[in-house]
């Protein structure tokens, strides 16, 4: 039992606790072979496992999809004046359109501007923002997912978390991109 008590302080389990641990331990030791030796649940495992981590999925990208929006909508105003200013100009006549150079210089730095814009709110959604009233905004999500996992970075949710934002960055381009190309001076 000296031994066993040694074990189960190394591994971060308390004096006081090791009875309940044990019993936990040996509650899912047993339902383990329970549910391995049935063959219902030998089936029906994966299709458990399979829905479970599509939750765990679908979760955290709900939570990429309003990071990255909320970033978004911080931006919208810039972005769709932009996109306006070049398209009202492309509806001009051919003949009355003699600023072209000015109009792409004009979008390349509301570009560069919206997309530092977006990027700082991004950093903020993600890092914390100081000046925030919600505390969960001053924290960021980073920390807040750190938090969660006892102060330790989970690199599994941070790698999905990132792969998601980054799908949600990539649809974004995809839809702003074919407009931007399509104005009359980028032709």
């Amino acid at each position: 039992m000296n031994k066993l008590s040694w074990l189960m302080e190394r591994i971060g389990v308390e004096r006081k606790n090791i009875k309940p641990f044990l019993i936990f331990l040996i509650g899912v030791i047993v339902l383990s072979i329970i549910l391995i030796t049935t063959p219902f649940f030998t089936t029906i495992g994966p299709v458990v496992l399979v829905v479970v981590f599509s939750i765990f999925l679908l979760i955290l990208w709900a939570i990429a999809g309003y990071t990255v929006f909320r970033s978004l909508l911080a931006t919208s105003v810039g972005l769709s004046l932009i996109i306006f200013i070049g398209q009202s100009y492309c509806a001009l006549p051919i003949s009355e359109q003699v600023a072209n150079t000015s109009l792409m210089t004009l979008m390349g730095f509301g570009f560069i501007y919206v997309m530092a814009q977006f990027a700082r709110s991004l950093y903020k959604e993600l890092f914390g923002d100081k000046q925030a009233r919600e505390e969960w905004r001053k924290k960021g999500l980073i920390t807040i997912f750190k938090e969660i996992n006892q102060n330790k970075h989970s690199w599994l949710i941070l790698i999905t978390y990132g792969l998601l934002v980054s799908l949600f960055l990539w649809q974004i381009y995809s839809v702003i991109n074919p407009i931007i190309h399509g104005l009359c001076v980028y032709k």
